[in-house]
Order: C-alpha cells, then structure tokens, then sequence
C-alpha cells in the first residue's frame, strides 16, 4: 500500500514537470513560427496578393498547419528537457537506485504522449484540410468583395494567366483608381488601354473595370503595319479573376481525408500514409527523447539537444523522401512509410543490458609481505 502510494506521488510529480515543460517549448515554438508566418503574410499583403483586411484571420488559420509540423518535435523536446533536469539534479540517480525501472519511464511518457499523438491525429486528418479550405474561401471572398485589394498603387500587377499588365499610380479605398493604363493579351489582339480614370462596377451580376475618357490602341506591338487607335468615353472590360497564393498552395495537395481515401491516384496514397505516420511521429519522437534524456555527471542539461534537433531533420527528410517516392511510383505501397518510423521506434525503446563487472580476487602478491598490516 505505501509502496502504491508512492508510485502515485512519483506520478503526478513526472506528469507536472512533463506538462509544464511541454506548454513551455510549445509557446516558444509558436511564437517563432507565427513570427514568421506574420512576416510573410504582411509581405503579401504589401505586394497585393493577399487583402490586408483579412491579414489576422488567415494567420489564426495557419495554426492548424503549423502544429502539425511542430508538435513533434514539441514532444521529442520536452521529454528530453524535462528528464533531463532529473538526471542532472540527480534525482534519477534515486528513482533508480529505488529500484524504478526504465521501462515504467517509458510507460509514464508514453501516457503523455497518447492525448498528443491524439490531438495531432484530429489535426493532421481532419482540421488542416479544412483550414486550408477555410482559406481559401476567405481569400477569395475578400477579393470578390473588394477586388481592388489585391492591386498595388504605382506598380504593374500581373494579370492571370499572362493575360496582360495593369498600373494605376493611385487606388483609393473604394476602388478609384487614377491615370490606368492596361495592356491586354488575347488570342487574336494586342489591346492597349489609358484612361484618367477607372473604377470597378457590377454590371449583369459580373465584376467589370470601367475606364472613363480615355484611348484605346489595337495592333502596336503586332506585325500588322496598321495601328488603330479609339477614344472612348466609356469603356467595360471584365479582368480574370486574381488568383491567389493561397488558392495555389491548397490546389490538389490539401483535399479532405475522406476525398484522399476514395482516391485510387499515388500521390493520394502517398498523403494519406504521410497523416497516419505524423501523429506517430509525436509517440515515436517523444520516447526518442527520453532515451537521449539521459546525461553524464560533466553534461549539460543541453548536452545532447543538437543531437535530437538533426535526429529530428533526418526523420522529417526521410519521410518527405519516402512520400515523394510513394507518389512517383518506386517505392511500392505496401512498404510505404512505414520502415522509417518503426526503425527510430526500436532505437527509441532498445535498452542496452548492463555489462557483468567480474569479481576481483586478491592473490598473494597483491597481500602485504610478512604479514605486515598497512
């Protein structure tokens, strides 16, 4: 009964230093990785490829995305900071020498990791398809709503699919635009467009630019040896719809699992087994960092941190590798990703025996000479 007792208190004591380490390095991570992703989303912003008033919110949808890739090494971080204290306080020394095993270590990370490796599951399957699809509806609505978002005063913004070039050397928040000029590429003309002034207007339930005032010219820049130049007083053109990063990014890659499972295409199979082995990774990960946990007498708490950051790029590239392979048709499906995390999961739960110290008898020359004591 006091000995149950005690494994009791022992548990709750790993628990709390295994949780409070692991919000710990997860904030940091977060912080880094919204740093970034904050960074790149202004950038677009100030490009014209993303609207600026929808800036925060396709951050907040980056959450999703972003756990899957660090909650892994989230875990495989934690376990080894966190045991790591204990070694290096010495109070590993005890639990040992009180006769707790190495393996009730592992089943007590192995408990933690379970409601992560869970999380993980729900996010990688579930959430981060329909983040990205929340993306980009939400993109493309900003830009429906307010087209004009997605160009940029005083620069010339690329129409879609090479169609042409458009500049305005000022866009009011309305959409007003001053002194356009537009060069169209179709089929079969080479349009050239100035105006004063254009503003954007629905017109029949469709989204047209509107040029007042100004001059057409037809054929400048084709071997035609004729030139064709209009003035108009108004001028209605529809622009193809702008596409944006996001919708590029999500395009084919990020379908939801149900869609990817009923896919016979390699490239489904291959992301599929690339969501299954993600939330393993975090089990798998995790107890690699409890093996590299343990530390010297002369060691650093961090000793051994670079070792389990490369650990952690190998595992990753390895599978990103294994994936394109399984998409490209040489590595067969039925072998898949599965080798690579089976292979750090035995390196990650083998315990080397204990070498058998032989016993040292003492002969008569080692014995003080006539009988003399020391």
């Amino acid at each position: 009964m006091f000995q149950g007792m005690l494994l009791r208190i022992l548990d709750r004591y790993l628990l709390k230093e295994l949780f409070a380490t692991f919000f710990a390095v997860l904030a940091v991570l977060l912080l880094i990785t919204f740093g970034t992703e904050t960074t790149k989303l202004l950038a677009l912003a100030v490009e014209g490829k993303l609207p600026a008033s929808v800036v925060f919110q396709v951050l907040l949808l980056k959450i999703p995305p972003a756990l899957e890739v660090i909650l892994p090494l989230v875990a495989l971080l934690s376990v080894m900071l966190a045991v790591g204290r204990l070694y290096q306080d010495h109070e590993m020394v005890v639990m040992n020498s009180c006769g707790i095993s190495p393996r009730y270590f592992q089943k007590m990370v192995f408990w933690f990791l379970l409601p992560v490796a869970l999380l993980t599951a729900l996010i990688t399957l579930y959430i981060t398809p329909l983040s990205y699809e929340k993306e980009l509806s939400l993109v493309k609505e900003a830009q429906t709503s307010a087209p004009f978002a997605g160009l940029v005063s005083g620069k010339f913004n690329e129409l879609p699919n090479n169609k042409g070039v458009l500049y305005a050397r000022k866009i009011d928040a309305d959409g007003r635009m001053l002194d356009v000029w537009i060069q169209y590429k179709g089929e079969d003309k080479d349009l050239i467009l100035t105006a004063p002034q254009g503003q954007f207007e629905w017109i029949k339930e469709r989204l047209a630019l509107v040029l007042l005032k100004g001059k057409s010219y037809e054929g400048l820049q084709s071997n035609k040896e004729t030139l064709t130049v209009q003035h108009f007083d108004r001028f209605e053109g529809y622009l193809p719809e702008l596409e944006t990063a996001a919708q590029q990014k999500v395009k084919g890659i990020w379908a939801p699992t149900s869609v990817l499972w009923n896919s016979e295409r390699l490239e489904d199979k291959a992301l599929i087994q690339w969501r299954v082995v993600v939330p393993m990774g975090v089990l798998i990960l995790g107890l690699l960092g409890l093996r590299l946990s343990k530390t010297g007498p002369r060691e650093g708490r961090f000793a051994k941190l670079f070792i389990a950051i490369v650990l952690y790029v190998i595992y990753n590239q390895l599978l990103v590798t294994a994936r394109d392979g399984l998409s490209s048709g040489s590595i067969p499906l039925y072998i898949g990703l599965w080798p690579i995390p089976l292979l750090f999961l035995w390196y990650a739960l083998y315990l080397p025996g204990k070498k058998k110290s032989k016993n040292v008898t003492a002969t008569n020359d080692m014995k003080p000479h006539g009988g003399q004591t020391l």
